[in-house]
């Protein structure tokens, strides 16, 4: 097994680099200097925090196993942080635009590290606390250092609107690169140099003090228009958000697709190294989390070529996405006891497929939300999505394991997914919802 996912890996890169080479298409303002020395100010301290995001994934799961905890104890270290997450998610905009977006970067990322060092103890109570740390500072921190962007990009530089894309769509790339990277020099530390479990998460800990020494050095301070971020403001966006959702079958099922496939993803973030990493099966997690990242990358170039250049449409494409999706969680869950390398290549296509929802799901969202409410949309579809995944792991997640009965509940999510899907597409006009995706 520890051959074979090494092997994947190397295969997986080569394909995604061909597929990278021959498919992605040029960037049409790359050549404009005074954008690129922005962008130059910008993605690499946006990439300095994701390695240090990055490093604490593969071996999370295996820390708080290698402190002794059992598996219904390390799902609820794991609902703590999403918890957290979906208890500050609603007001992340108007913290950052109060208190500036630079100073709210600086904090999380302070908050950040010192959650990775509390994964130098062994006490649960001390895991959840920095688990609860990790969740506020990772919903505040990656939307503050967008809306710095777009503010600087919009106000100070006056750049085209449309040139965000081509940042954000760097920033992918750049995001799936720095993860393959994290994955392997996590194993790199944790197997080969013995240093176990907890040295991913404690290297981690420098990277996100140095990305606030970059933030600090490097960015200027700037905020949110002021009528924005009044609380009152706040409490009636979402009113009007929630009686925007009722009379709007469109903007309905595209937030329920959203809820129902990232409650599954948010599933996988947990149960993939139990389901992979057994009492018999000593997988390298770091190269596995690598190849996810690959897929996922090789997902995203291939979703693009596929809607910009052959013309699919983007409704279509999603329902293909949900069902199978729906069919991978089920075959998963079919060969969880006996077949781990089956389950390995089935949690890739998972990742492929992710790398094709996300790019679509976020045109749809903004074709089909109304921009005055969609914050506050997505606000509301973000309650299901935390209390499905949850209870999920509280409930299924015993000391008996209950990873086939977690993927089998992957797999009717994502089947719910797929039947919206259906019904949004026969709802749609093709040409309507379905131009190329942004350049």
């Amino acid at each position: 097994m520890i051959l074979a996912v090494h092997l994947t890996l190397f295969a997986l890169l080569a394909l995604c680099v061909a597929a990278f080479l021959r498919l992605s298409s040029p960037q049409e303002s790359a050549s404009n200097p005074i954008f690129l020395s922005f962008q130059r100010l910008y993605i690499p301290v946006y990439l300095v925090v994701l390695l240090g995001d990055w490093l604490q994934g593969p071996y999370m799961y295996k820390l708080y196993h290698f402190y002794g905890f059992e598996e219904d104890q390390v799902a609820v270290i794991y609902v703590c942080g999403i918890l957290s997450s979906a208890l500050f998610f609603p007001a992340k905009d108007i913290l950052s635009d109060r208190l500036g977006r630079r100073l709210t970067c600086t904090l999380c990322c302070l908050l950040y590290a010192s959650s990775c060092l509390m994964t130098l103890s062994a006490s649960y109570g001390v895991l959840v606390l920095g688990r609860c740390l990790c969740g506020l500072a990772n919903t505040l921190l990656f939307s503050s250092m967008e809306a710095w962007y777009v503010t600087e990009h919009r106000d100070a530089h006056e750049f085209p609107k449309e040139w965000t894309q081509v940042t954000f769509r760097r920033v992918t790339l750049g995001s799936s690169v720095v993860a393959i990277g994290a994955g392997v020099f996590a194993d790199v530390v944790s197997r080969w140099m013995k240093f176990g479990p907890v040295a991913p998460s404690l290297l981690a800990s420098p990277v996100l003090f140095l990305a606030a020494a970059l933030v600090l050095a490097l960015w200027r301070e700037n905020y949110g228009p002021p009528t924005e971020v009044s609380w009152k403001n706040a409490r009636r966006s979402c009113t009007r958000g929630l009686a925007a959702i009722a009379p709007n079958v469109d903007l309905f099922l595209v937030g329920s697709i959203q809820s129902l496939f990232e409650t599954t993803l948010l599933v996988f973030i947990y149960i993939w190294t139990p389901a992979l990493d057994t009492a018999d099966n000593d997988v390298p997690l770091g190269v596995a989390f690598a190849s996810f990242m690959v897929c996922y990358l090789l997902g995203n170039i291939l979703c693009e070529n596929l809607v910009e250049r052959v013309g699919y449409s983007m409704t279509r494409v999603l329902l293909v996405v949900c069902g199978a999706a729906s069919v991978v969680f089920s075959l998963a869950a079919y060969s969880a006891k006996n077949y781990r390398f089956l389950m390995f290549t089935l949690l890739l296509l998972f990742e492929l497929l992710c790398g094709f929802y996300f790019p679509i799901m976020r045109i749809l969202r903004e074709r089909v939300f109304p921009e005055e409410h969609r914050v506050s949309i997505i606000n509301w579809f973000r309650i299901p999505l935390t209390a499905m995944s949850s209870l999920a792991l509280v409930l299924l997640h015993d000391s008996h394991g209950g990873v086939p009965e977690i993927l089998t509940l992957c797999a009717v999510l994502m089947g719910l997914a797929f039947l919206c899907s259906l019904r949004f597409a026969r709802a749609t006009r093709d040409n309507a919802l379905s131009p190329a995706l942004p350049q």
